[in-house]
C-alpha cells in the first residue's frame, strides 16, 4: 500500500510525541502529506450543589463554560504549533487541524472524510486511567478506522 496522506493524532502525552516523531520520519522518507490533529476536550458544565437554582447562575455558568472552552482551544492551538515547529522546514506538506467531539470518532471521521491513508497515534494518552495494553481512544480508533492505524509506544 502506498501512503500519500498521514494523520498524526496528538494529545500532548509522551505517546503522542512518539507518534509525532514516527509520523515525521515516515512522511519525510515517503515525501507525503502530513496532517497533525488534536481533538478538543468537551467543556462540561460545572456542577453546583443541591439547592442552587440553575436559572440564578445561568450567566455565570455560561461565562465559565466559554472561558474553559477558550482555554481548551488555546491549549490545542499551542500543542499543534509546537508539533508543527518540530517538523523540518524542508518538509513537503504539513497541515494542522483542531477537531471537536469524542476523540476516537472525530479522528476516524476526519481520516475518512479527508482520505487519509494512515493514522499514527500513541498507545496511551493523558487519561487518568491506565489500560493494560492500549488506551481507550487507541482501541476505538483501531477498531473503527477505515484506514491502517500505527500505534506507537
Amino acid at each position: 500500500m502506498k501512503y500519500e496522506k498521514i494523520l498524526v493524532a496528538l494529545d500532548g502525552s509522551e505517546g503522542s510525541q512518539q507518534a509525532l516523531e514516527h509520523g515525521i520520519e515516515l512522511a519525510k522518507n515517503l515525501g507525503v502529506e502530513l496532517t497533525l490533529a488534536h481533538v478538543l476536550n468537551e467543556t462540561p458544565y460545572p456542577l453546583y450543589g443541591e439547592g442552587y437554582s440553575m436559572a440564578a447562575y445561568q450567566d455565570s455558568i455560561e461565562q465559565e463554560v466559554r472561558q474553559a472552552a477558550t482555554m481548551e482551544k488555546s491549549h490545542g492551538e499551542e500543542l499543534l504549533a509546537k508539533a508543527r515547529d518540530a517538523v523540518p522546514e524542508t518538509f513537503i506538506s504539513v497541515k494542522t487541524k483542531l477537531l471537536e467531539g469524542e476523540a476516537a470518532r472525530s479522528i476516524c471521521s476526519y481520516a475518512t472524510t479527508h482520505d487519509m491513508d494512515l493514522i499514527i497515534m500513541g498507545s496511551r494518552g493523558l487519561s487518568g486511567f491506565k489500560r493494560l495494553v492500549l488506551g481507550s481512544v487507541s482501541q476505538r480508533v483501531l477498531s473503527e478506522a477505515s484506514c491502517p492505524v500505527l500505534v506507537t509506544k
